[in-house]
């Protein structure tokens, strides 16, 4: 209590009250010393310095004190021991030894104690006791908690816990954070944890709520422990595992083993509580995140399910310590280890078998038949882990589909035969985190596709590659080593210099096997200092990009090699450029002489008819004569007369008609004509002559032949087949009106009347149908293919020379080969309105064919078709009225399709560009709004068409 006697001496900072008073909690305070020293400069022989609180501090005599020089010491040779210096048990020390270094010496005297105190320092045999609780040791605190200190709260809550000797309850928890039981905690299985066999416990020194605290950490390591194991187990259990589950539940034995030996071996050093804690603070971080990885795997997930969840892992630990990043890396490239093999091995890299496999894997799974599928398991391509990107997955997948085109049509080449390709040291999938492994194996996949182009260029054989590998014998891995795989002459060979495997370090064989690397790495990492020599965070690459740099460099070397591959083999062995050539000549009308004998043998009325007629012989060439015959449809002996001879003298004359392996007279393809599968209602339109189906029925029959079929499928086929119907439609009304265009021109020059409505009708018709004819073939045709064609001549330019073949990107395979071959279809239909969104389109461009079909027919007959069902017009100013509505509603649907281009997206865009092709359409129809504006009268109409074409109406 602060009073007044104390307010007078307050100038002295350090006065404090009752200085020397003892503590309340001293027992015996009458015999107990103060261990508060006041130092006596003078050295007093009272015993005991705190005795002398009485004596009074003063200064030396100044006057009688003298200042002089200090004597001599000994020099350093001149010193002795003295007998007092020998050792217990009579030996002196070494002349060089230091005999201050009585540490050294600390064993020679297990019964002297060390002073403490001052009391202590003049008395060794005082028996003092501290009156503070914290130099009282445990033993004082035990007995301040039973004296009442803890609270209240407490003492009600909880009954009066049991104190442990401290070094058996140390060792009990060492068990305990180990997942083991002891003779104090023992594991429920019904509640899945540890529990205290003896209820309510305490170390002396340690309060229940702070022990309990203590004990709940360590519950929580050896559940974990526990829990790790039981995974294992039930993974090991299951009748057949996934080769990634078995590799993550060896991993995580693996990491188990290391952290229980190493906490075992650092057990016989433990001497308190805080020792224990610091030798599970590592442990405790990685147990964690292992802990919560096995707890976040789907129940029934797939490998790559599986690896996403690792991956995830590593991404959280992105940012954390060092050590412990690189501790995860390490687990997730032995995790991933057997699926990256498995797909190496599913794009033709010949690096996964069932040896390739880690050795602890091996060991944990000698009773699972797991090793005699892991070579032959074939990953989920279509289902990635989240760490490759969505090109990579796009391009394993079309690599392998490419690998196995190449398999089935050319087993003999070097990618294929696993003789060959062991020739070659290819380079497997494997994860690099540091920038000096990315870049190695940058230069891996460079040499290695360096190597591959000279072997298939050269078409060499099975031979020893010229630098062989540390662990290859003879260029095949020494774990592959399989005698019925070699040919004859080299068998001998390859046995006798097999003996020498077993002199070659186990390092050589397969460094993995030995490896450990994630166990003597985790080892490391758990002593004292092991962060120093790992790279930093920010030094490294980031984990997201760390799969593109490992990956993406295999995977792209190995898909080009693939597609140079088997590019030659469709364009050098089965010409597939002339077979494009072909489609582009027949299918689409581009040869011309084609085209114009098929309009000759279908329509032209001049020909002699291919009907049988009794007593009739047929003279000369032979045509169907639609449009000039009541008869419809045609039989098949009138079709193969009629066309016979055509294809055949047509292919012969093209420039590019030499195809390998062809008979003299044998079409490729089988190109023919044949006759359409069509429903009954079709049959119905085909037989009318007059209608606009009447060709319906005829198609040009070609079948590709394999491999051309990867490129040349059904589906494209069909997209032929729609466009020959269509264009050979267009074929038959550009030559009915030209037909009617020379009739009406034939009539004026031969002065004879022909109406006005039939003039104009003849010669807008004729404008409508050249303008769709030169739209179709020139710009929905034509322009579209002329694109085609130099990609592909590009192609062929690249395998034409070894030089360019390195210009062969990984994007130029079969499978984008044929997808490019489907757009320019798809851009063709869309071109030629023959798309769904363009049915109303078409519909209308059909109606106004049947329109000039009619009247043309009307003018032939002079019939007004009532009994046919078709509309009944009481003049040719109908039809024409009726023509112009039709081309005007055409035009009108044409524009709106070109608008609602504007909100496709790009690719849309891309496949429907026959946006920008509608365009030219409406321009070439229309430049002045014609159609747009109402019928002229009949005096306008006279000048307008007398004065475009003066020889209607010549004069006099």
């Amino acid at each position: 209590m602060y009073t007044h006697t104390d307010h007078e001496q307050e100038g002295n900072f350090f006065a404090v009250p009752d200085l020397w008073k003892l503590s309340l909690f001293a027992a015996n305070a009458d015999h107990v010393t103060n261990s508060l020293v006041k130092l006596d400069p003078y050295g007093c022989n009272e015993g005991s310095i705190g005795f002398l609180k009485e004596a009074k501090l003063t200064l030396p005599d100044l006057e009688t004190f003298q200042y002089g020089p200090l004597q001599d010491l000994p020099s350093l040779e001149s010193s002795s021991i003295s007998p007092s210096d020998e050792k217990p048990d009579g030996s002196k020390p070494e002349a060089n030894e230091d005999v201050w270094a009585f540490a050294r010496y600390a064993d020679y005297f297990p019964s002297v104690q060390k002073p403490r105190t001052w009391e202590r320092f003049y008395n060794r045999d005082i028996n003092e006791k501290s009156p503070y609780l914290s130099e009282a040791g445990p033993r004082a605190f035990d007995a301040a908690l039973v004296a009442g200190i803890e609270t209240e709260v407490v003492k009600e809550a909880t009954p009066e816990p049991r104190i442990v000797q401290s070094d058996r309850l140390l060792a009990a928890l060492l068990q305990l954070g180990m997942g083991r039981a002891s003779s104090i905690f023992t594991y429920d299985t019904g509640k899945q944890s540890f529990q205290s066999i003896f209820g309510h416990l305490r170390m002396s020194g340690y309060t229940e709520e702070s022990f309990r605290s203590l004990t709940d950490v360590f519950i929580e390591h050896g559940n974990h422990f526990v829990a790790l194991a039981g995974f294992v187990e039930m993974v090991y259990a299951k009748n057949s595992p996934s080769t990634t589950l078995v590799a993550l539940a060896a991993t995580v034995s693996s990491i188990s083993s290391v952290l229980l030996s190493y906490l075992g071996d650092a057990s016989s050093m433990l001497r308190s509580v805080l020792q224990l804690q610091a030798l599970f603070s590592k442990v405790e971080k990685v147990l964690n995140y292992v802990s919560n990885l096995v707890k976040e795997l789907p129940t029934s997930g797939t490998d790559a399910e599986i690896l996403s969840v690792v991956y995830c892992c590593c991404q959280d630990l992105e940012q954390s310590e060092s050590w412990l990043r690189a501790t995860f890396e390490h687990v997730l490239s032995r995790v991933s280890k057997p699926w990256l093999g498995s797909v190496g091995s599913y794009i033709g890299l010949n690096t996964y078998t069932s040896a390739s496999c880690d050795a602890t894997l091996l060991m944990h799974t000698q009773d699972i038949d797991v090793q005699a599928e892991a070579a032959h398991d074939k990953p989920q391509l279509k289902v990635m882990p989240n760490f490759i990107s969505k090109e990579d997955s796009e391009k394993l997948l079309q690599t392998h589909n490419s690998l196995e085109f190449l398999q089935k049509n050319c087993s003999s080449h070097i990618l294929t035969d696993p003789i060959k390709s062991h020739s070659v040291d290819s380079p497997g999938l494997e994860w690099h985190f540091t920038w000096t492994d990315i870049e190695r194996i940058e230069a891996k996949a460079r040499t290695y596709e360096a190597n591959i182009l000279e072997a298939m260029n050269e078409k060499r054989s099975w031979q020893e590659p010229s630098t062989a590998a540390s662990n290859t014998v003879k260029g095949r891995s020494v774990l592959e080593f399989d005698p019925f795989m070699v040919p004859e002459n080299l068998r001998q060979t390859d046995i006798l210099d097999s003996d020498n495997i077993f002199e070659l370090p186990a390092s050589k064989l397969r460094p993995e096997v030995e490896g450990g690397s994630l166990e003597d790495f985790l080892i490391r990492t758990l002593n004292e200092n092991s962060a120093r020599d790992l790279p930093s965070n920010a030094s490294v690459p980031p984990l997201s990009v760390i799969p593109l740099l490992s990956f993406s460099p295999i995977i792209s070397t190995q898909a080009r090699i693939i597609n140079l591959a088997c590019l030659r083999l469709l364009f050098k062995e089965h010409s597939l450029r002339d077979h494009f050539q072909l489609q582009w000549h027949f299918h689409l009308f581009g040869d011309g002489v084609f085209a114009s004998r098929v309009s000759q043998a279908l329509f032209d009325p001049d020909l002699e008819s291919a009907e049988r007629r009794k007593g009739h012989r047929r003279i000369g060439k032979i045509g169907l004569k639609l449009g000039s015959r009541s008869s419809w449809p045609p039989a098949s002996s009138e079709l193969r007369i009629s066309l016979m001879g055509i294809l055949s003298e047509c292919y012969s004359s093209s420039p590019r008609a030499a195809f390998n392996g062809k008979r003299s007279g044998e079409l490729p393809g089988d190109l023919s004509f044949a006759i359409r599968d069509i429903s009954e209602a079709e049959i119905k339109r085909c037989m009318d002559p007059d209608s606009i189906e009447a060709l319906d029925f005829l198609r040009l029959q070609y079948k590709a032949s394999s491999p051309l079929d990867a490129v040349l499928t059904a589906s494209s086929l069909g997209k032929y087949d729609t466009i020959f119907k269509l264009l050979l439609r267009v074929k038959r009304m550009l030559f009915v009106v030209n037909q009617l265009a020379s009739n009406v021109r034939s009539r004026a020059k031969n002065k004879n009347h022909v109406d006005l409505f039939t003039q104009r009708f003849s010669f807008e018709a004729h404008h409508f149908v050249t303008t769709i004819n030169e739209y179709f073939f020139g710009v929905a045709i034509g322009a579209t293919w002329s694109g085609f064609e130099r990609d592909i001549a590009d192609i062929e330019r690249k395998l034409d020379n070894d030089e360019t073949a390195y210009q062969v990107s990984s994007h130029e395979g079969v499978h984008q080969l044929h997808v490019r071959h489907e757009e320019v279809l798809d851009r063709m239909l869309s071109g030629l309105l023959l798309r769904k969104r363009q049915e109303q389109a078409m519909m209308v461009l059909e109606e106004i064919f049947r329109t000039i079909l009619r009247f043309v027919k009307t003018k032939q007959e002079m019939n007004p078709y009532q009994s046919r069902g078709m509309p009944s017009f009481d003049s040719k100013e109908d039809w024409y009225h009726q023509f112009r509505n039709n081309v005007r509603i055409f035009i009108e649907v044409c524009k709106g399709l070109s608008d609602k281009q504007v909100g496709y997206t790009a690719r849309q865009s891309a496949v429907r560009s026959g946006a920008g092709n509608i365009d030219q359409l409406l321009l070439m129809l229309e430049m002045n709004n014609f159609y747009s504006r109402p019928v002229d009268s009949i005096s306008n109409t006279h000048f307008v068409v007398a004065h475009r074409y003066p020889f209607l109406h010549p004069q006099g």
